[in-house]
C-alpha cells in the first residue's frame, strides 16, 4: 500500500515544482539561484579561447552521443552564477558558467573531462527527456485522474487535521519530490559519465571533487535548505561512478570479446550496454555482433568473398541442427539494430554498410545494391569516407554473385575500391574473384608470446581464478573480475553456462611498466607494429583502436598504447 500511495503522489498536480519554472531545466547539479531569475539575466560568452575549448568538448559529446532524432542544443558560456543548465527556449541552449569553466581548468591534465563530465549530465537530462516528465503532471491537471488525485490527497491531508500525521503527509510529499530529483540527477552522473567516456575522455571518477570545488568556488553552504547536502551529493557521485566503472568494464568485455572472435559472447555483453545507454555505436555494434555470428554458420562454398562488415570478420564454420533458420534469424535481428542506430542519426554510413551486407546474406539483392549504392554513398562523406571502399566491395561481391556477366563488373568495383582501401578486403575479394593466390592474412613475424606477463603474471596458466566481483549478464554468461590480481593489473573473467571461456588480463591506468618487447604506455602504434607485425585483427571503438595479436591485446588512444591486455581461450 506505501508503495502505491508513493507512486500516486509523483502524479500530483499540485506538486508544481515539478513543473519547469520559465523555459529552464531544475536540476542543478550545484543549486544556486531561482531558474526564473537565471532565465531574466541570461549572458552569452563566445567567440574567445575559453568559448572554443568548451564547445570542442560539447561538440565532441554530440557527436559521441549520435542522436540526431531531436534538434542539438546549442551551446554557450555564461557569465553568470550556474554551473551547467539547458534553458527549454524555441531552440534548446546548455550554458556552462564562466566560474564552472573555471573549477574545470584546477583538474589540469583531467580539464576537459570534468567540462565533458558537467555538460555530459546536462546533455543526458535532455536526452532521457526529464524535464518533460517533470511538467507533465503541471501541465496535464485538467485530467479527470489528475483532479481525482489532486482531491484524494488533500482528503487524506484534511483528515489528518493540524497534527502529526497531516505534517506526515507534507513531508513525505516533499521527501519523494526530492528523491525524483535525486534519482535523476544520479541517472545524470551516472549515464552523462558514459556520454564523457565514449566521447573519449575516459572514465572521470572525480565527480565528487569536482562538486565540492563548485561549492568552495560559488560560496555555498553545504547543508541548503530544500537540497541534499554537499556530503550526500559526494556520496551520490561516488555510487555513480562506481556503477560508470561497471558499465566501461561490460562495454570493454564486449569490445575485446569481439576482437578474439568471440561474437556470441560479444553480443550479449553488448546488449547488456544497451539496456543502460542507446547510441548509434552500441546498436551497430550489436547488430554487427550477430552478423558475425551468422557468418560462422555458412559453409566455405557459400561463403568465398569476405563482406565488408564494420568488424573484421573471422573466417569459421560451425554447424547446428537447423542452420539457415538460425543464421537467418541472427541476420534478421542485426538488420533491427541497424535501422535502431540509422534511426538515432540518418546520416551514420556504417550502419548503412553493415545493413547492405545483411540483406546480401539474406539472399535480397535488390535491396542490399540500394542501400549500398544510395544510402551508404550518400552518407559516406566526410568522416565517413573510409566507407567508400566498403561500398564497392559489397557492390563488386553483388555484381560477382549474379551470374557468370557480372564478374568484369566486379573486378572493376574491387579495383575502384582498392584505391582507398585500408582493410585489405578489396584485394582478398578480387583474388578470389579472378583465382588468384590470396593475401597472407597474418604475416609471419606474429604468433605466440608465452613470455608476455604483468607484474611476473599472466592467464595463460590459471586453472581456477579467484574472484572478487561477479556480474550476471544473462542466464548463459557471467562475468567475473579479480580486482587485485597484482598491483598494477586486474582480471576480468567470462563463464558461459558455469565454465570458463576466457580470461583477460588488462594493465591499471597507473601501470609504468614494459611488455615483453619493450612496449609501454605512450608507445606509438609504429612502435608496435615494429616489435609485433601487423594485427590480426583491428577493432575500432568510440575511444580508439584495439590491436590482436595471438596472446595480447593493445588498447590504442590516439594511436599510442593506453594499456595492454593478455588473454587465454579456454
Amino acid at each position: 500500500m506505501k508503495k502505491t500511495i508513493f507512486l500516486l503522489l509523483l502524479c500530483f498536480p499540485g506538486i508544481n515544482a515539478f513543473a519547469q519554472k520559465g523555459s529552464w531545466g531544475e536540476f542543478p547539479m550545484v543549486p544556486l539561484k531561482s531558474f526564473s531569475a537565471r532565465a531574466a539575466e541570461s549572458g552569452k560568452i563566445k567567440n574567445t579561447p575559453e568559448h572554443a575549448q568548451a564547445l570542442k568538448v560539447y561538440e565532441r559529446l554530440c557527436e559521441a552521443r549520435g542522436d540526431y532524432r531531436y534538434p542539438v542544443p546549442e551551446f554557450y558560456l555564461t557569465p553568470k552564477e550556474l554551473v551547467a543548465e539547458i534553458a527549454y527556449d524555441a531552440i534548446p541552449t546548455i550554458y556552462l558558467g564562466i566560474t564552472a569553466y573555471q573549477v574545470c581548468q584546477s583538474f589540469g591534465d583531467q580539464a576537459d573531462a570534468a567540462m565533458a563530465f558537467l555538460l555530459g549530465h546536462e546533455l543526458t537530462h535532455y536526452y532521457e527527456k526529464h524535464a518533460w516528465r517533470k511538467s507533465f503532471a503541471s501541465n496535464h491537471q485538467d485530467l479527470g485522474i489528475s483532479q481525482q488525485l489532486d482531491e484524494l490527497f488533500q482528503e487524506m491531508v484534511k483528515d489528518a487535521g493540524q497534527g502529526k500525521m497531516r505534517n506526515k503527509l507534507l513531508r513525505f510529499d516533499t521527501l519523494t519530490r526530492q528523491f525524483n530529483d535525486v534519482a535523476m540527477e544520479t541517472q545524470c552522473d551516472y549515464l552523462g559519465g558514459f556520454l564523457a567516456y565514449s566521447a573519449g575522455y575516459g572514465a572521470f571518477t572525480q565527480g565528487d571533487s569536482l562538486i565540492r570545488r563548485l561549492y568552495r568556488a560559488f560560496k555555498l553552504d553545504p547543508d541548503l535548505p530544500g537540497y541534499v547536502s554537499l556530503s550526500e551529493r559526494e556520496k551520490l557521485s561516488n555510487k555513480s561512478a562506481r556503477k560508470l566503472q561497471d558499465l566501461v568494464e561490460v562495454f570493454e568485455m564486449a569490445n575485446w570479446l569481439t576482437t578474439v572472435g568471440l561474437y556470441e559472447e560479444a553480443y550479449r555483453y553488448y546488449r547488456q550496454v544497451l539496456s543502460e545507454y542507446q547510441s548509434r555505436e552500441i546498436f551497430n555494434n550489436v547488430g554487427a555482433t550477430a552478423m558475425l555470428q551468422a557468418l560462422k554458420l555458412f559453409s566455405t562454398d557459400e561463403l568465398i568473398y569476405r563482406y565488408p562488415v564494420q568488424l573484421d570478420l573471422e573466417m569459421a564454420n560451425s554447424r547446428g541442427d537447423d542452420v539457415e533458420t538460425l543464421r537467418k534469424k541472427l541476420l534478421e535481428q542485426a538488420l533491427l539494430h541497424f535501422d535502431a542506430a540509422i534511426s538515432l542519426d540518418p546520416k551514420y554510413a556504417p550502419a548503412y554498410v553493415n545493413k547492405a551486407c545483411a540483406l546480401a546474406l539474406l539472399g535480397d539483392p535488390v535491396r542490399a545494391t540500394y542501400y549500398a549504392d544510395v544510402e551508404a554513398r550518400q552518407a559516406a562523406v566526410g568522416k565517413y569516407a573510409a566507407n567508400l571502399p566498403m561500398v564497392e566491395v559489397i557492390l563488386g561481391i553483388l555484381e560477382a554473385k549474379s551470374g557468370p556477366d557480372g564478374a568484369q563488373k566486379a573486378k572493376v568495383r574491387f579495383e575502384v575500391a582498392m584505391k582507398t582501401d585500408k582493410t585489405g578486403l578489396a584485394a582478398y575479394n578480387l583474388a578470389v574473384l579472378t583465382k588468384q593466390p590470396l593475401p597472407e592474412d597474418v604475416p609471419a613475424n606474429t604468433g605466440f608470446f608465452e613470455d608476455e606477463a604483468i607484474d611476473g603474471q599472466n592467464p595463460f596458466s590459471i586453472m581456477f581464478p579467484e574472484v572478487d566481483k561477479s556480474m550476471q549478464i544473462d542466464n548463459v554468461l557471467n562475468f567475473t573480475q579479480n580486482t587485485g590480481m597484482t598491483e598494477h593489473s586486474r582480471l576480468y573473467i567470462n563463464s558461459k553456462n558455469g565454465k570458463t571461456s576466457v580470461l583477460f588480463q588488462a594493465t591499471k591506468p597507473d601501470y609504468a611498466g614494459e611488455t615483453a618487447r619493450g612496449i609501454k604506455k605512450g608507445s606509438t602504434q609504429q612502435m608496435v607494429i615494429q616489435q609485433y607485425g601487423k594485427p590480426q585483427q583491428v577493432v575500432y571503438t568510440p575511444t580508439g583502436q584495439l590491436f590482436r595479436y595471438a596472446e595480447v591485446i593493445f588498447v590504442m588512444k590516439e594511436d599510442k598504447v593506453d594499456r595492454w591486455v593478455l588473454y587465454a581461450i579456454k
